[in-house]
């Protein structure tokens, strides 16, 4: 058995250091199939003119032209039908925000409205609910969709305690939820499960990642300077060791603008830095320090690093760190240009390629996917939980294939492939793409 308040301290400095990602499916295939279908039928009525004096019947050929509009159109959700609803606890006001996950979402539920057909037909509605950094918003969030008769799964984009005691609520009511993952407990409580690998994974992804494919044997950890951060370090040990790396030494650094000072202090010997920092701004300081001493080794560095805004700067290329779930890159093919597409077509100034924004277009995908498995409009709270426990799919887009529930103790892990990236020249490459992990090789820290 776990101990619970260590999993609670565990989780929410994972929170603090290690935040972080189909519509064509084949339930999306048969719907376009079906959509398709009254085109072809359409083929009698220009047989059905025996008389050949209606030639001219016959030369109205441009309104057969017109089908492929009659049939784009028949792809569009009827909005004289009710709504099916997801609902989005959206982390998005106050200080730590992340404002991509409702611009992310709500672009792809408007794709699906104005492509995909919807469900089956119907609108889809994103019901978003915005919380703040304390929990009660996130409570009073799950609480607000628990006595919502109409939403039967909830995509839950809150983190650390604030994810917890949400899908504590949510699960207890039976509603069907898909969480960012950022706290152990979201691996492990009934009915709640994460399409991406989250806390855990981007914590080993770090040092799988950089003993497999950099042979990095030794190591600098460079960390937020935060009390509350201390005790996590061990873990991050262990789990460097655990892969062979020994880290030797931690460099704790502040948020002041200019952190040369710690950082040429580090041991330039070191095969690898690896930087776990709390923000963006944190992620340029430690990058201009890195490139004023000069060091030449490996370079990591944690999601936060790899913003928009960070990336595109410059400020650091040559660094390879993991992405929650998927996000586009410069050579991600197919699925990033749609991705890209629709962003641009259907996105607002916030829905930006990184962030949380590839877990965000994921889970919205998945979402879908749940509800049309669920029976659409004739859903309930009992089918759409079934059809999201016993989920798999290998087509989404930009994403690996994922199955639920996981077959390590971390039941609720339905994905096992972090996407790892190094930029170059201000933009995201995926030279490695996703690097599979083994969950089951993290149940020690479940031993308190």
């Amino acid at each position: 058995m776990f101990n619970r308040k260590f999993l609670r301290l565990l989780s929410a400095l994972l929170a603090l250091s290690l935040i972080a990602v189909s519509c064509g499916s084949d339930d999306d295939q048969e719907a376009s199939d079906t959509t398709e279908a009254p085109a072809e039928t359409e083929a009698p009525a220009e047989t059905e003119a025996p008389d050949d004096t209606e030639a001219p019947a016959e030369t109205e050929a441009p309104d057969d032209t017109e089908a492929p509009a009659d049939d784009d159109e028949s792809m569009v959700a009827d909005d004289s039908l009710d709504p099916i609803k997801i609902g989005l606890i959206a982390q998005d006001e106050e200080l730590f925000a992340f404002p991509e996950v409702r611009a992310v979402s709500q672009a792809f539920v408007d794709y699906f409205n104005a492509e995909e057909g919807g469900i089956n037909g119907n609108p889809i509605e994103l019901d978003v609910c915005g919380a703040g950094d304390a929990p009660e918003s996130h409570v009073a969030c799950a609480q607000q969709f628990v006595n919502d008769d109409s939403i039967h799964i909830v995509i839950n984009a809150g983190f650390a305690t604030n994810s917890a005691v949400s899908n504590e609520l949510l699960s207890a009511a039976g509603k069907a939820t898909m969480t960012l993952g950022n706290d152990f407990v979201d691996y492990l409580t009934p009915g709640v499960y994460t399409f991406d690998p989250g806390l855990l994974g981007l914590a080993q992804v770090f040092f799988v990642y950089a003993a497999d494919s950099r042979g990095i044997t030794t190591a600098t950890l460079f960390i937020a300077d935060d009390p509350s951060l201390t005790p996590f370090i061990p873990v991050l040990e262990l789990i460097a060791a655990d892969n062979g790396i020994t880290i030797t030494e931690v460099v704790p650094l502040g948020f002041e603008p200019d952190l040369t000072g710690p950082v040429s202090a580090a041991d330039t010997a070191n095969e690898g830095w690896l930087f776990v920092l709390g923000d963006a701004a944190q992620c340029t300081a430690a990058a201009a320090a890195v490139e004023t001493v000069g060091y030449e080794g490996e370079l990591f560095a944690n999601d936060l690093c790899m913003a928009q805004d960070v990336v595109e700067s410059g400020v650091v290329d040559g660094y390879a760190g993991p992405i929650v779930s998927s996000a586009p890159t410069v050579d991600g093919g197919a699925d990033v240009d749609e991705i890209i597409r629709i962003l641009d077509t259907y996105g607002n100034d916030d829905a930006q390629r990184a962030g949380l924004a590839g877990w965000a277009l994921a889970n919205v995908i998945i979402a879908r996917d749940i509800m049309i498995t669920a029976g659409g409009a004739d859903a309930d709270n009992a089918a759409a939980l079934d059809a999201l426990s016993t989920y798999s799919s290998d087509d989404i887009l930009g994403f690996p294939p994922v199955s639920c529930p996981s077959d390590s103790a971390y039941v609720g892990a339905c994905n096992d492939s972090p996407l790892m990236v190094t930029v170059v020249d201000g933009a995201m490459t995926q030279p490695d793409g996703f690097v599979e992990l083994d969950f089951s090789e993290l149940e020690f820290l479940l031993e308190g």
